[in-house]
């Protein structure tokens, strides 16, 4: 139910002039914002405008005997257009302009406005890489959950591990490879232009959304540098001028259920208000036998609100307070496959005493643990944003603070096994791990856009923020308790103990900006540049040993000699290319930017072992010690050369876009064998090549049937990548040599060669005041390797989903059913090798173990949607 932010009647007093200027007065007595080209107004005049009326006529006698035209998009941006080529025969009554949904019923695509650019385009005239969803889009395939946007973006992959704190974003196959609070993310989530700071906030329910956009390849320049694979930009609904509410529920045969309700309207003439609140449960697909619960699922509760307040003409101001509360219990695995005569422990241990009732095969839903895993969070925050005019100019200002927590717990030994039958000494039960992160940010951004209508279209401003990040870890008892004295527990691999507490800061200053010069109608100048100031530092305290690093504050003194805990770094990135009109609807762009992602702080258990090297140039020091004598890790750049093509047919009926990219990074980011300790640790490899083509198309074939579709070819490879380290229970026939392989040219993990969806929409009348809509949507994508190591157990096979929906609405009504995963098909958010097995089964023969973890959309599922609205 969009706003109509027309209703209500303003006070125009406007001289004759030059249209361009009488729209940049329209614009700041209304505060809309508005979207044209910039030679559209050239050599054009407008009226005097004078009196109370609504913000439509008014623009419409502005646009009187001129061929141009104003549309307004669910957003509330005003889109002014050529409505016809040939000039418009001269009256002595002026012709109104109304809205183009009051004089055409159907009129194509709906225009497309990217926002994410910090400045208003159309998605046909953008000169990025970037997909838009809308939210009509969303509802219609079934996005509920941050997960599912990679069902309409196929080139955004997400990986799971154990627990939300784990978890990666990847844009093209890229994304971040180590998990610690001192390391960047490559892919940054921004809701309502705030970045947030901490990628497990992403992992809750899309609840009240207005608009994703998902922005391919380095985008440093706008955003920074925890953005140089992509950006996730995400922008939720405005508050409304008139009353409306809404609400809905759901329920699928498989145990999700959602309840969501919003509520919008003014509260006085310069003040509105919306309200939104969103419960969402999944029962989860693994059932954990030794305790009897489902695990893999997740309950969410989102309570966002919005106040607007209008002080003058010229601007306005919103607070956006919201509140998140996540209860997950992701991620586990159940066994596919397990070799008969494998064992578990040092004390062989035989794979029918570990089993026990489950039946390892490619549909297997069991599992034991005798630790429930779990990841619950609680997010709240609030983003201020004040927009106004200062002359022609558009000033905006965003304030935002958040605070973050998420406890984790998970099964180390991935059994439900009684260690202290093994080792009477040690407490009852396996080991389990985990702790909490406290995550708190604040940042600030000044930002001012030129003109509308300009021959050069800008934003530029200034950005500060800072981030603290604290992470306490136990890998202990169940309890997260110690070994009752035993340095570790007599499991496969003699899990040790281990018990810290990391700390680390981020302050950034920045300066930035970006647009286009339009040298003539067809030609403009792409450029922008961002020059940012950052300080890093952690302290890491070893609770288990008493050995500590970074204190006092940015000490350069470690236990066994200099160490370096703090870091400041000027970093510069940017971007220029060109953009070109080839023909009426059609435009090209080349351009190449860069981007910049932090040096990090390998701040994980690595950092609590203190057995003495025997050899290297640490000889003698203590592991931990030798390690931290390494760090910081140098910092990744990346390169991007990007060609892309926008078209949309004179009708707009038809638009399609495409995108042919390379991407190189130096410096990459990753695990790898450490020649000095003879670890894997955090390091700063060689080179990753990125490299591909991307496409999206939307059609209306008919009034009543629209079409849209985008499919991904990328090629994501590492450069030079020789000490990387050997999978579990890799041999030297399969490249293994003194614990290292060379994986020179093999392909990232999680990133498909090839992804496609294609959606398909068909609606029709049903009586006088009835509507049907049928949906149907099929995605497919290439196999892939869910370990970096290529280790072929953890390859996932090619596989293709087909969902489908069909849905009658009325006057404030609409009921759904839909099917998921029609085909039941079957898949794996991850699988991989067991590292809990012995290599060497009781039959003196290589064994091991390969579990999955199943997708949520893993196996066909049915559901029903009842939405009520007024």
């Amino acid at each position: 139910m969009t706003a109509r932010a027309d209703s209500a009647n303003l006070n125009f007093d406007q001289d004759a002039s030059n249209l361009n200027l009488a729209l940049q007065r329209f614009g700041q007595a209304t505060g809309a914002q508005l979207l044209y080209a910039p030679g559209l107004t050239a050599n054009l005049r407008a009226p005097a405008l004078r009196g109370r009326m609504s913000s439509d006529r008014a623009l419409g006698l502005l646009l009187a005997n001129t061929d141009l035209a104003f549309r307004r998009t669910p957003s509330g941006v005003i889109v002014i257009y050529r409505a016809s080529p040939e000039p418009r025969p001269k009256s002595d009554a002026p012709v109104v302009h109304h809205p183009v949904q009051d004089l055409e019923p159907v009129v194509g695509l709906e225009a497309v406005i990217v926002t994410s650019g910090k400045r208003l385009e159309t998605l046909g005239g953008s000169d990025a890489s970037v997909q838009v969803l809308s939210s009509p889009t969303m509802d219609r395939a079934g996005v509920r959950t941050f997960d599912d946007l990679a069902r309409l973006a196929p080139s955004l992959t997400i990986s799971k591990t154990t627990q939300p704190g784990n978890n990666s974003i990847n844009v093209r196959g890229v994304g971040t490879y180590s998990y610690s609070i001192g390391t960047e993310p490559s892919v940054v989530v921004v809701v309502d232009d705030a970045p947030q700071a901490f990628q497990a906030m992403a992992f809750t329910a899309l609840a009240d959304v207005q608009q994703v956009e998902i922005l391919r390849g380095p985008q440093s320049t706008l955003f920074g540098k925890s953005a140089s694979a992509g950006v996730i930009y995400i922008t939720t609904k405005p508050a409304s001028d008139t009353f409306a509410a809404r609400a809905e529920a759901m329920m699928t045969d498989d145990h999700e259920q959602r309840l969501q309700a919003t509520m919008t309207g003014p509260v006085s003439e310069d003040l509105k208000y919306r309200l939104s609140a969103a419960y969402g449960r999944y029962r989860g697909n693994v059932f954990n036998l030794a305790t009897g619960r489902w695990m893999n699922g997740q309950s969410d509760f989102n309570l966002r609100g919005k106040l607007v307040w209008t002080p003058g003409d010229n601007w306005t101001v919103s607070v956006s307070p919201y509140y998140t509360r996540s209860l997950s219990s992701c991620c586990v695995g159940a066994e596919t496959y397990v070799s008969p005569y494998a064992t578990q422990t040092r004390a062989e241990i035989p794979r029918e005493a570990v089993l026990r009732g489950i039946v390892p095969g490619p549909d297997n839903h069991l599992a034991r643990y005798d630790v429930n895993a779990r990841g619950n969070a609680r997010d709240k925050g609030v983003i201020v944003r004040a927009v106004g005019a200062v002359g022609s100019w558009r000033l905006t200002s965003i304030s935002a603070l958040d605070r973050y927590d998420l406890y984790d717990r998970q099964d180390t030994d991935a059994t439900d096994l009684d260690f202290s039958l093994l080792a009477p000494q040690a407490p009852r039960g396996g080991s389990g791990n985990g702790g909490y992160f406290h995550i708190r940010s604040e940042s600030q951004e000044l930002r001012v856009n030129s003109p509308p209508g300009a021959r050069w279209d800008y934003v530029g401003g200034l950005y500060a923020g800072q981030t603290r990040a604290e992470r306490y870890f136990v890998r202990g008892s169940n309890e997260l308790g110690d070994y009752n004295g035993l340095s570790s527990l007599p499991t496969t691999n003699s899990t040790a103990y281990s018990r810290y507490r990391s700390r680390t800061f981020s302050r950034t200053l920045a300066i930035f900006g970006q647009g286009a010069y339009a040298l003539n109608d067809r030609i403009s100048i792409l450029s922008g540049l961002r020059v940012s100031r950052e300080k890093i530092g952690y302290r890491f305290d070893d609770l288990g040993n008493g050995v500590v690093y970074g204190a006092p504050s940015c000490s350069r003194v470690g236990p066994s000699g200099p160490i370096e805990t703090c870091h400041s770094d000027t970093a510069v990135s940017g971007r220029i290319g060109v953009q070109g009109k080839i023909v009426p609807g059609v435009t090209a762009y080349a351009v190449y930017s860069t981007g910049y992602k932090g040096r990090a702080y390998d701040l994980t258990s690595s950092l609590t072992m203190r057995t003495p090297l025997t050899s290297g140039p640490y000889a003698g020091l203590p592991v931990a010690d030798a390690i931290a004598a390494q760090q910081p890790v140098a910092s990744e750049t990346v390169g991007n050369y990007e060609l892309g093509l926008r078209a949309v047919s004179p009708d707009r009926n038809l638009s399609w876009n495409l995108t042919v990219y390379r991407e190189r990074f130096s410096g990459f980011q990753t695990q790898s064998r450490d020649d000095a300790t003879g670890l894997n640790v955090l390091n700063s490899i060689g080179s990753m090549l990125a490299e591909g083509v991307e496409s999206e198309f939307s059609a209306r074939v008919t009034p009543r049937l629209a079409l849209s579709g985008a499919a991904v070819y990328s090629r994501a490879t590492i450069g030079n990548f020789d000490n990387a380290a050997c999978y579990f229970g890799q041999t030297a026939e399969q490249g293994c040599v003194g614990g290292r392989q060379d994986l020179t040219g093999k392909t990232l993990f999680n990133a498909p060669r090839w992804s496609m969806n294609l959606n398909a929409s068909y609606q029709a009348p049903v009586g006088a005041d009835r509507l049907l809509e049928i949906n149907a949507g099929y995605r497919w994508r290439s196999r892939v390797f869910y370990s970096l190591l290529q280790d072929p157990a953890s390859i996932e096979l090619a596989y293709g989903l087909l969902d489908v929906s069909a849905g009658l609405s009325g006057q404030g009504w609409r009921v759904t059913g839909f099917v998921e995963n029609l085909l039941d098909q079957r898949f794996a958010i991850t699988r991989g090798r067991d590292v809990q097995w012995n290599l060497v089964g009781s039959d003196g023969r290589p064994a091991m173990g390969v579990h999955w973890k199943p997708a949520r959309d893993s196996g066909r599922h049915v559901g029903l949607r009842l939405a009520v609205g007024y």
